[in-house]
């Protein structure tokens, strides 16, 4: 799904009809903004990000600020003189705070956390001028309910825009929204969501996810901000930033209603500090502002929700979630296959790629790929290779939070550059970047479908993949601006194009100049350079991976390489272990794939379980993050995501292969037991016999021989 900055000279059907129908709204109070920009002042800088919004207050001076918790890191706050805050664009300095009215929430990905305790409630100097003060609503909202967000937009000169959606969920810590389209959200967290109806805050925005129907919103019920600034600190006056620096307070502490506190769902067992600077890590779509250059550790847990139910199984609970560590906010990733159909990969891999139990070996002495056939078969060539490699990776990849491109380059003295698409064009987009896996996996036929011609033009090919992932002229592809843009790009020799044979030189400048330009586009290319001749002459390969950061993998035999694409990883993570913290057992089987995404089977105990997930970065950081669920007999397990289903069945069939295992090596113990137990007897009874048969002897008097 792409996220797109909409103009507020415009609007969807849906946003129009919804501003136009909406009562209570007049232009009095159109006129004022309700959101502002905070700027926390520091010592020796200062860091701005997020929105807030003013709510009604009975403390002086009658209204309050009310923002996330993750917005600004905790030990910074408390360093702060003071926070500012301003309308969006024009810069209009609407209220300074420098205490806090409640103690401080904590970000939602802090372990044990929730939507619901991810708030900031500032106490202000002074009444906030030329905003709207916003009222709270009490009424719980239902799905189905229109809601109205306002924020401030990223592309037009205005400090207020609003945007359109209906409820789709609702629990006692969050609301899930469905926006009626796309719109780019970057520093909306914090925003107001109201009820279309009454123009009340029902929530705190605090996460987006793209989707292929429609982006949701995850929304913090206002409930909790609402409890506490009933119950204002030091009479109203509230506390200085610097006096929330000893100890973070609990979330029971700062709840004056056992409601408030059973609203907020189970709470997690303390799990381990990150050692990584990671605790507002999260899910697809966060909001939270960081540093640059700073890496931060991103853990989200997919499944179970925290708190769940569960049955008892054999294999263990399910259980997903994704780990990346990413240079500031997690973002989605977008993905391009780009494959070499050059001539070349029509030759034999070496390995049984279809599976039919032979391999296929070099037809006509090796001149096949002359006389139109390489291989003996065709299902084991070099090109077989590199497409049942792209398929483990597809199969590897979160469609949740992963959008792939498909792309082929050849070329042919007639098809010079890059830059354009066509059928005589050296490299081709055959899917433009999809969520929907079975549309590549249909590209991917095709690609086997037809007999690979042409020479090795890689400059294309690169080309052609920055102009998807950038969403360039003459792309067919609507890529998402704030995502990770990755090339996955296979090759099994050494650029002989755009210039021809015997320009080797020219041919390989034409590669770098186009990694170059891929690395402007912050597009990082990750190559493979399959085989011998790729492997004598690798200079392309090497350089448009060091060039871009990124990785260069050679694969000597080209049979190997589906075994070696299972060792990609973009989500620079570089462990993740799932443990029951409750039983010490670590979750197997487990599954990771290269963006991230991790499925297990928790081994659990009787009654309440806590699993504590870690995740270690290719640098060395640590983040943890602790999810509850009680073990149940006979239980009804909470609804699992369809898109979860395929992980979950995978790793059901490797537990009942292990199980399998295990039963048949059970059996092989027991038989052998009994074969030693067998044996054991029978050395027993032909002891017995032997002193038996003496016996007879004696008594027969069969000792001396009869002459």
């Amino acid at each position: 799904m792409v996220r797109r900055a909409i103009s507020t000279l415009t609007c969807t059907a849906l946003a129009c009809l919804a501003g136009a129908l909406a009562p209570g709204v007049g232009e009095a109070a159109d006129s004022l903004p309700a959101v502002a920009r905070p700027t926390l002042e520091l010592p020796e800088s200062s860091e701005t990000g997020g929105s807030v919004f003013f709510l009604r207050s009975a403390a002086a001076p009658g209204a309050a600020a009310i923002g996330t918790a993750h917005t600004f890191d905790l030990d910074d706050l408390v360093r702060g003189r003071r926070v500012i805050f301003q309308t969006g664009h024009t810069g209009r300095r609407v209220a300074v705070s420098s205490r806090l009215l409640a103690p401080p929430g904590r970000p939602f990905n802090t372990p044990g956390a929730s939507l619901a305790d991810d708030y900031l409630v500032f106490a202000l100097e002074a009444a906030p001028a030329g905003v709207r003060v916003l009222e709270p609503e009490s009424a719980t909202p239902e799905v189905g309910d229109l809601v109205q967000i306002l924020g401030i937009p990223n592309d037009v000169g205005d400090d207020e825009h609003d945007i359109y959606g209906r409820v789709a969920e609702v629990t006692d810590d969050r609301i899930e929204v469905d926006l009626d389209a796309p719109h780019n959200l970057r520093g909306w967290g914090g925003a107001p969501v109201l009820s279309a109806e009454s123009k009340r805050v029902i929530g705190i925005l605090q996460a987006y996810w793209p989707q292929e129907s429609r982006p949701r919103v995850s929304v913090a019920p206002i409930g909790a901000a609402s409890a506490a600034l009933a119950q204002p600190l030091d009479d109203g006056k509230g506390r200085a930033f610097a006096r929330f620096g000893v100890s973070k307070p609990s979330t029971a502490a700062r709840r004056p209603e056992p409601a408030a506190e059973h609203a907020a769902g189970p709470r997690s067992a303390p799990s381990r500090t990150a050692d990584a600077k990671s605790t507002p890590s999260g899910g697809s779509g966060e909001f939270p502002t960081y540093k640059s250059g700073e890496i931060q550790v991103h853990l989200d847990i997919d499944y179970p929700p925290q708190g769940a139910v569960v049955d008892r199984t054999a294999c263990g609970v399910f259980a997903a979630g994704r780990a990346v560590a990413l240079e500031g906010n997690l973002r989605h990733f977008e993905v391009a296959f780009v494959i070499d159909t050059s001539r070349s990969t029509i030759d034999p891999s070496g390995a049984d790629i279809n599976g039919n139990g032979t391999i296929g070996t070099a037809a006509l002495g090796g001149l096949g790929s002359i006389f139109g056939s390489g291989s003996t078969d065709q299902g084991d060539s070099i090109l077989a290779a590199e497409v049942a490699a792209a398929r483990q990776l597809l199969r590897g990849l979160d469609p949740r939070s992963t959008r792939v491109a498909l792309i082929t380059f050849a070329g042919n003295p007639d098809s010079q550059g890059g830059m354009f698409s066509g059928p005589n064009s050296p490299a081709v987009t055959l899917q433009p970047l999809t969520s929907r896996y079975s549309e590549i996996e249909r590209g991917l036929d095709g690609i086997l479908a037809r007999e690979p011609a042409g020479a090795t033009h890689m400059a294309a090919g690169v080309d052609r993949a920055t102009i998807e992932l950038k969403g360039l002229r003459g792309a067919l592809s609507r890529p998402t601006r704030d995502a990770e843009k990755i090339v996955l790009f296979f090759t099994d020799g050494q650029p002989t194009m755009p210039f021809g044979p015997g320009y080797e030189a020219d041919n390989v400048k034409a590669v770098l100049r186009a990694a170059s330009r891929a690395q402007r586009a912050s597009i990082r290319i990750h190559s493979f350079a399959i085989g011998p001749d790729a492997l004598d002459g690798p200079i392309a390969t090497v350089e448009m991976a060091t060039r871009t950061d990124g990785y260069f993998t050679p694969v000597r035999h080209p049979g190997d390489l589906v075994d070696v694409i299972e060792q990609v990883s973009f989500a620079n993570v570089k462990d993740i272990e799932v443990r029951n913290a409750t039983n010490g057992e670590a979750a197997s089987p487990f599954r990771r794939t290269p963006d991230g995404a991790w499925a297990a089977l928790i081994p659990v105990a009787p009654g309440l379980n806590h699993v504590d997930v870690a995740a270690t970065t290719s640098e060395g950081q640590t983040a943890h993050k602790g999810f509850d669920f009680r073990v149940v007999d006979d239980a009804t397990d909470p609804e699992l995501p369809p898109e979860l289903v395929v992980q979950k069945n995978r790793l059901l069939e490797d537990c009942l292969r292990a199980l399998k295992e295990v039963r048949v090596q059970a059996e092989r113990d027991e038989a052998e037991r009994v074969r030693k137990e067998l044996l054991v007897e029978i050395e027993a009874e032909r002891r017995k016999a032997r002193e038996r048969a003496d016996e007879q002897r004696k008594r027969l008097q069969l000792d001396v021989e009869d002459e």
